[in-house]
């Protein structure tokens, strides 16, 4: 294989790694601006509680274009394994992408009742119910993540080993 070859399907694992610490830090931040307690409340406690929730949502409206390009990067090496090394097409299906999916559709929900919540917040209304709803979706989303990651990481070993 060559440099584009390696390139090409090490692009996926690599920034979807990188998008599940990032997710993973976001879920860590609010948890522990919630219990106020461990040792990333130690780090933000004295920082405004405002400022906090507002690089949350900052960050937040970018996972979903995040999400978005680690799928785009997923398809392309699947097209590559498809087309270059004729890979069969049903070796290209995985639990690992499906669950891919689901995350991806949990993230679309998370970012919608996250602009909901500011949504609400800037018109005076209650975003207790919301705030539940994006908290137990965030919290679906880690173990989701887990899980994906696992599952990405004994696919790349399979896929590596289908190279050689």
């Amino acid at each position: 294989m060559d440099v584009v070859g390696a390139i090409t399907i090490l692009l996926h694992p690599i920034l979807g790694f990188s998008l599940a610490i990032w997710l993973y830090k976001q879920w860590k931040i609010i948890k522990a601006l919630r219990l106020k307690r461990g040792a990333v409340w130690a780090k933000i406690q004295n920082q405004d509680r405002a400022e906090v929730v507002k690089n949350h949502e900052k960050k937040g409206r970018q996972s979903l274009l995040f999400i978005i390009i680690v799928i785009a990067f997923a398809i392309l090496a699947n097209t590559y394994r498809y087309l270059e090394l004729d890979t069969n097409l049903t070796s290209l299906i995985s639990l690992h992408g499906w669950l891919g999916l689901i995350l991806f559709i949990i993230v679309v929900q998370m970012y919608r009742t996250g602009t909901k919540m500011v949504t609400e917040r800037e018109r005076g209304d209650n975003i207790k119910q919301t705030r539940g709803v994006h908290q137990r979706a965030g919290d679906l989303l880690i173990w989701l993540l887990v899980a994906v990651v696992f599952l990405g990481f004994l696919r790349l070993l399979d896929v590596l080993q289908q190279l050689s």
